[in-house]
């Protein structure tokens, strides 16, 4: 489908279909002023949502967000969520905060860490699948039934990165032997490659009850994501251009996506939430408003590979997901 895809602004695609949005509870990961989830809540607003939970490490990192929704929509009641995805004691202690919450329309995990230094999760996994992957896990599977509770055409939408197309999950040494044989991009492939393989096998799960799930490339936006990357990092990206395409871990050829605005790279979780044409492709990987799953590779497409890396969510999360 790739003739689809078309790089758009957040305000295009809510014009489209923002009406759906009305009225609806929004949960964002990751809200900050330098964020995608934080131009998401933006311009989320604008739709006339209920509600729009906005979760973060701490509330200063939201409060800009939130004095621009107050100011533009007051109408819109945001609320703030503390939520550090680095402790999984501290993602079940929120969705306990959100007891008072009967039902979520739409969950948009955005949150995530890049590149940073080896380090581990309080639960000791290495910090990008930890946070990258397995937080949203287990967030997705204890708010699953606050989804539920809002019907169909409810959503799952879950950041990703084009990073996944030189990712895979190193079942046997997913710690990279505590950090012996850690390389930064490698271990964010894997949680981006981990993230679309849970969608994948979430989506098929969930299909007949027409839950939307999707995972999304939001394209190249310089944000906060990258305050871990080495200070030539973007002089880099430039040479890698210059040098032609990359390759794929099947070695299939693709292009680095080139830098975006923040409303164009928010603009593909809000297709995820809504656009009522891919509705029948649930699982899907999304790039530029499409659906894009021609652009994975062998090891993200295996379904065995789906039912492994499920199977060990559950163990290293002590939680079963059964559905």
């Amino acid at each position: 489908m790739s003739n689809n895809q078309q790089i758009l602004r957040s305000e295009v695609v809510l014009e489209k279909y923002g009406k759906a949005l009305a009225g609806k509870t929004v949960l964002i990961t990751g809200v900050s002023d330098d964020s995608i989830a934080g131009e998401l809540a933006l311009q989320l607003s604008a739709a006339n949502p209920k509600l729009l939970i906005l979760s973060a490490r701490a509330e200063a990192k939201v409060a800009g967000i939130q004095d621009k929704i107050k100011s533009a929509k007051p109408n819109v009641e945001t609320r703030f969520l503390n939520m550090d995805l680095s402790d999984l004691a501290a993602v079940r202690d929120a969705v306990e905060d959100l007891k008072d919450v009967s039902h979520i329309d739409h969950l948009v995990c955005v949150a995530g860490v890049m590149f940073p230094p080896y380090s581990k999760t309080k639960d000791g996994f290495e910090s990008q699948l930890g946070v990258n992957y397995l937080a949203n896990f287990l967030l997705v599977k204890l708010l699953l039934p606050k989804i539920r509770a809002a019907g169909s055409d409810s959503s799952v939408v879950i950041m990703a990165s084009s990073m996944a197309r030189q990712g895979k999950m190193h079942f046997d040494d997913f710690n990279f032997s505590d950090g012996r044989t850690y390389d930064p991009m490698v271990a964010y492939g894997q949680s981006n490659a981990a993230r679309v393989m849970f969608v994948k096998r979430l989506g098929e799960k969930l299909k007949a009850e027409k839950i939307r799930v999707f995972s999304v490339d939001p394209g190249a936006v310089q944000t906060g994501l990258q305050r871990h990357c080495p200070p030539n990092f973007l002089d880099q990206v430039d040479d890698w251009k210059k040098a032609g395409a990359m390759v794929d871990m099947d070695g299939k050829p693709f292009e680095i996506p080139p830098w975006t605005t923040s409303s164009e790279g928010a603009a593909t979780l809000i297709t995820g939430m809504v656009d009522p044409t891919i509705a029948d492709y649930n699982g899907s990987y999304l790039n530029q408003n499409a659906v894009s799953d021609h652009e994975l590779h062998t090891h993200i497409n295996d379904e065995g590979n789906w039912a492994e890396l499920w199977e060990l969510s559950e163990s290293l999360t002590k939680e079963r997901f059964s559905l």
